[in-house]
């Protein structure tokens, strides 16, 4: 498996598990209660942080699997978890 497509099932991971995240948790998380649940903090000390999961729930997103009301993330009522 090369390095690109060990990145892409790590991915691929991380989209899954922030799904049925979310479907255990139908009133909707916030962002930060996903990493702190998902243990994916980011270690880094500047003001930015938690890019992997901004990252993650971007793409959720753009494909329409989550959406976001006010500062709460859900399962978008079409989705499955794993449903592609």
């Amino acid at each position: 498996m090369t390095p690109s497509d060990k990145a892409k099932a790590g991915v691929e991971l991380l989209r899954e598990a922030v799904a049925e995240l979310l479907a255990a948790h139908p009133d909707g998380l916030r962002h930060i209660d996903i990493v702190r649940l998902l243990d994916i903090p980011s270690d880094y000390r500047g003001k930015q942080k938690n890019y992997l999961s901004w990252s993650v729930v971007g793409l959720l997103i753009n494909a329409k699997k989550i959406k976001r009301t006010g500062n709460l993330y859900y399962l978008s009522d079409s989705q499955t978890v794993g449903a592609e």
